[in-house]
């Protein structure tokens, strides 16, 4: 059965919406899911979307826009039955992203999954992990870490479980980059940045090029340059700013403290340590330390613990022990 014309109109004009929302710099999970379920829904949304992407990055509607803004179609030539040249370029144009368009709605129409891409990482606790996704972009994992990806034609997106990830996104004009922790998410179109899931509610977000978009719910998100950084957990939000160099300091086996918990340098340590360090008293957890501490060296950085607060380590069979 033949759609009716106001049908598509309909389809064209929702169509026209999205596309003018996906091609902004930034936008969030909730955006991108929405985008997710419109498509899916009939090879004709993405039909119509194609289309007028293709007529978006042809350049076309740019040059109308500029041409009509420096008055260069006045009424004269609304007048004239001849087609302005910017209209001709873009519809040249239009014309090779058809064919493109074409191939990509009959193979939705055969089935969309064969569109989408899924897969399952995790790295071992006491190794990094280093992932190429198909979409070019490079992953380093902390040792524990798992995360799922699904990569569509429309979007990419991450679900981090476990760990800390350091994502060096490849850039895209459409597709943006998203990472659920499920306590917050961060959106990208390209850029490098560091996510660390430091217990069920607490996540650190340090930005080393480009821009991130952070939302931790309830109407709580950020924007964060190169060179900043964010701790959201526990009701609370702490800035991080004077974020160094091109990527996080673990990747090198090195922890940077300020102020930090001995228990938090610890789950560190053991993200990376054959042997796991425990504490032979939970107390000792809330001591606080800063400094620069060679995570990829347990013995070195049980000695430091020991001479800053007057403690004791030593090493058993399967485990570091520290202890008063």
């Amino acid at each position: 059965m033949n759609a009716r014309p106001q049908e598509f109109d309909a389809i064209d004009r929702e169509a026209a919406q999205w596309v003018d929302r996906m091609n902004r710099p930034l936008h969030d999970a909730e955006v991108a899911a929405e985008f997710d379920r419109w498509i899916m829904q009939d090879p004709r949304h993405v039909e119509s979307y194609a289309r007028f992407q293709a007529l978006w990055q042809s350049g076309g509607l740019q040059n109308a826009l500029d041409a009509a803004a420096a008055g260069e179609l006045d009424s004269a030539d609304a007048e004239d039955t001849d087609v302005p040249n910017w209209a001709a370029q873009a519809w040249r144009q239009f014309a090779g992203f058809a064919a493109v368009a074409l191939c990509f709605v009959v193979l939705v129409s055969f089935g969309a999954r064969a569109l989408v891409t899924e897969a399952d990482y995790a790295a071992t606790r006491g190794a990094t992990r280093d992932v190429l996704l198909p979409d070019g972009s490079k992953v380093r994992m902390s040792g524990g870490a798992r995360m799922s990806v699904r990569l569509t034609p429309w979007s990419r997106e991450v679900a981090l479980q476990s760990g800390e990830v350091f994502f060096d996104v490849a850039h895209e004009k459409l597709r943006t980059f998203s990472v659920h922790t499920g306590t917050s998410s961060v959106t990208v179109l390209g850029t490098a940045f560091d996510i660390d899931m430091v217990d069920r509610e607490t996540r650190v977000v340090r930005v080393y090029r480009g821009l991130v978009s952070v939302d931790a719910g309830a109407g709580r998100q950020w924007r964060l340059p190169a060179g900043n950084g964010i701790e959201v957990g526990g009701g609370g939000v702490r800035s991080l700013g004077d974020v160094r160099g091109d990527h996080p300091g673990w990747i090198d086996g090195w922890f940077d403290a300020d102020d930090t918990s001995v228990q938090r340098l610890v789950q560190r340590m053991n993200r990376g340590s054959d042997l796991p360090v425990v504490l032979d008293d939970p107390a000792l957890g809330t001591l606080p330390v800063t400094g620069r501490f060679q995570i990829s060296q347990p013995e070195m950085v049980l000695e430091a613990l020991a001479a800053i607060h007057d403690l004791h380590w030593r090493r058993e069979k399967a485990r570091y022990v520290l202890s008063r």
